[in-house]
């Protein structure tokens, strides 16, 4: 059980192999999936060999349930409590259990509880989360006690309970510390790749994506272009209003900056270079027209952006150089490069404008 968790966590959290990458979700529904169909199929295999099920079978029931529990916790679809009453009120009508008043209530309660604790907003609370665990448990045991009346003594039954809320503990404690560890690790992973003062991507993960377009354009020449941007006469603004107004004048810029990114037609992202050189790599072919009518745009945008944190009257302007990938860039970096080159020309030809290849 603790391999299926961690499984389950490293299918959640892989990056290494692009098929997981690309079909994440699909492939998480599909193993929980099959995982709960190999431990029905022993359980009903068990049933129908032999009148008196072995431990083998206890151990899958207490697995089942688990399993069931813990993908409803973390997928959080709301037919998975449906569908878990459909099972549990098929297996009991095709093993023949008389029908009675507590085995209808204990499918009505294990789906209500399932459903229970998809509604909960904290489902890392412990007590919520064994509380649930425990009242699915208990239905599912009462449910499969209609198969096998007269067979078994209250001792067994609650050893039983027992083995159950000890193997659930253990799977509960393991699956809270690997969501721990998953959470931890993004934490790492976002300040490795997020600018800290600004919240948009860092040269780091810009300089990775250069690549990762590159070697993408060099299979089959999907087009990218890099806007660089530096603001004119920054150091003025640290002078004048201080470095604190400073770094309030370049989160401000960079929240501009993505929601701009984030309304082109186009997949574009915004990175923060460093100082107060910013950037925006598009996925799409550009001529020169359109760049200079993105940049344009941009520098449009930037005259209407106000800065109450430094001085509500203040306002910024920034040069622009644009540069797309081409046949004969030798390497990631030519094309940043070239967006370099032309950010400089921007600035030798009076600031505030945009030179685009």
């Amino acid at each position: 059980m603790v391999g299926a968790i961690s499984f389950f966590y490293w299918l959640n959290a892989s990056t290494a192999a692009a098929f997981v990458v690309a079909h994440r979700r699909p492939l998480v529904i599909l193993t929980g999936c099959g995982f709960v169909l190999y431990l029905l199929a022993r359980i009903v295999n068990t049933l129908y060999t032999q009148p008196i099920p072995p431990t083998p079978y206890w151990s899958a029931l207490n697995l089942l349930v688990i399993t069931g529990y813990l993908l409803n916790l973390r997928l959080g679809f709301r037919w998975q409590a449906p569908v878990a009453a459909g099972l549990m009120a098929l297996c009991y009508l095709i093993f023949g259990a008389p029908w009675s008043l507590i085995g209808g209530l204990a499918v009505v309660v294990a789906a209500g509880a399932l459903y229970w604790t998809q509604t909960q907003h904290n489902t890392q609370q412990r007590l919520k989360r064994y509380a649930g665990l425990i009242v699915v448990a208990a239905a599912v045991l009462t449910l499969v006690s209609q198969f096998h009346l007269g067979q078994y003594d209250l001792q067994f039954w609650l050893r039983q309970v027992g083995a159950m809320l000890v193997l659930g503990a253990l799977c509960l404690e393991f699956d809270q510390l690997m969501d721990t560890t998953r959470q931890r690790t993004d934490k790492m992973h976002a300040l490795t790749t997020i600018d800290e003062l600004t919240g948009v991507h860092n040269f780091g993960t810009f300089n990775q994506r250069l690549d990762t377009l590159f070697t993408q354009f060099q299979k089959d020449g999907q087009p990218y272009s890099v806007f660089e941007g530096d603001l004119d006469h920054f150091k003025q603004i640290n002078d004048t209003y201080g470095h604190l107004s400073g770094n309030a004048v370049l989160r401000q810029l960079a929240l501009e900056l993505d929601a701009f990114a984030d309304t082109l037609p186009f997949p574009a992202t915004a990175y923060r270079l460093g100082g107060e050189e910013i950037a925006i790599i598009a996925c799409t072919t550009l001529n020169h027209q359109q760049a200079m009518q993105i940049g344009e745009r941009f520098l449009e945008l930037l005259k209407l952006v106000r800065f109450p944190d430094a001085d509500p009257n203040l306002t910024i302007t920034c040069s622009i150089g644009q540069a797309h990938v081409e046949k004969g860039d030798y390497s990631a970096n030519d094309v940043y490069k070239k967006a370099d080159r032309n950010l400089y020309a921007a600035k030798q030809s009076g600031r505030n404008r945009v030179h685009a290849q």
